[in-house]
């Protein structure tokens, strides 16, 4: 990590607080590029620790969302691999290759 942040989501992003004149806005920024780019603004508040607070919120739900992808990937990969995983359904044939006859010319049981 050269540009000294930690990553907090699977994408690289972060949320973080930038004061602007007298307003502590809560920021969600790409730092990948030349500089920081925001890629989302959840709003301002009038106190630091406020804004801090919706951060640090919006961090652990975005990690808890990453978090619950990465395991429910890998627990269908663990399921397919004991041979438990959900089948692949089999296509259904098209209505236009239905017999053109009535069911009671040629009908078989099974």
């Amino acid at each position: 990590m050269s540009n000294g942040y930690r990553s907090y989501s699977a994408d690289g992003t972060y949320w973080t607080v930038r004061k602007m004149g007298k307003t502590f806005w809560v920021v969600r920024i790409d730092p990948s590029g030349v500089g920081y780019r925001p890629v989302e603004w959840w709003g301002g508040y009038q106190r630091a620790g406020a804004a801090g607070g919706a951060a640090a919120q919006l961090a652990y739900n975005q990690a808890i969302g990453d978090a619950r992808e990465r395991i429910r990937d890998s627990l269908h990969d663990a399921l397919d691999g004991i041979g438990l995983g959900a089948s692949v359904p089999a296509a259904p044939i098209a209505p236009s290759k239905a017999p053109s006859e009535s069911i009671e010319d040629d009908w078989e049981d099974e």
